[in-house]
């Protein structure tokens, strides 16, 4: 997110926003970093990638025809956005949020939130309130087909695209960053078997800001705790995955 030169800031999209790039198919040349940033981005939001993962270096270097150290530019950026976690002399896995951390990062999405919504009632336009909404008519359509993997990545970007028509970049950025470990948390903490959130907290959510109704303020955090609720909230291992599988190159 940018400011213009008169201190506004644009309306550009974060880039949980952006088209995902396609997953499938073997590299034929070699990638850009930010292409393969957005990749390995996107495969561990949708749990493609689930926590302790290993990101072998020279797996990931055949698979995208990158060189290592455009490949760990990759990764320093994933651990700066804290979704991997860069181990000395042992390369990188997904990083995995403790049960303390899962818990604190709700609490700070609760706060951040419920600035967002206040804020949102008070300035958003009709064409954000049009956006949220065709963004829901894509949930629902997600729901409707069982595409867990739309699901996970369209839930998360509906609270980004109330956060971008709020207007302030700063909590964008901030939400991005929770957001990005929420997933991780739910990956590793969500009851086996259980589905992501539906729309209709997110519809009810959306009927009092169309109303610019205060009591959506407090929808909000309720949605919020049912989530982490729901959560088992105990520590727990995860088995291994292969990378050329989750990134569609053929054996």
């Amino acid at each position: 997110m940018k400011k213009a030169s008169n201190g506004a800031v644009s309306r550009r999209p974060p880039r949980a926003l952006r088209p995902p790039l396609a997953i499938a198919g073997a590299a034929t040349k070699a990638a850009d970093t930010a292409e393969v940033h957005e990749r390995i981005w996107s495969a561990i939001m949708d749990h493609s990638l689930p926590p302790e993962t290993r990101l072998v270096e020279g797996e990931l270097c055949e698979i995208f025809g990158l060189g290592r150290t455009r490949l760990r530019q990759v990764l320093q950026r994933l651990a700066h956005e804290r979704v991997v976690t860069l181990m000395r002399n042992r390369g990188a896995m997904v990083s995995k949020p403790s049960v303390r951390e899962a818990r604190e990062v709700f609490a700070a999405r609760r706060v951040i939130e419920a600035h967002i919504v206040d804020t949102f009632i008070k300035i958003a336009a009709r064409k954000d309130v049009k956006r949220l909404q065709d963004h829901l008519a894509r949930e629902d359509e997600a729901w409707r087909s069982s595409n867990r993997r739309a699901m996970l990545k369209l839930s998360g970007e509906f609270h980004l695209l109330l956060a971008e028509a709020a207007g302030n970049g700063i909590l964008l950025e901030l939400l991005r960053d929770l957001i990005s470990r929420s997933s991780l948390i739910i990956a590793v903490y969500q009851a086996p078997g259980a589905l992501p959130c539906p729309p209709d907290a997110h519809r009810e959510l959306m009927a009092a800001l169309e109303r610019r109704e205060r009591g959506a303020i407090k929808l909000m955090t309720q949605h919020l705790d049912h989530l982490c609720e729901d959560l088992m909230l105990e520590e727990r291992s995860e088995t291994g995955v292969d990378l050329r599988t989750v990134f569609g190159v053929r054996q």
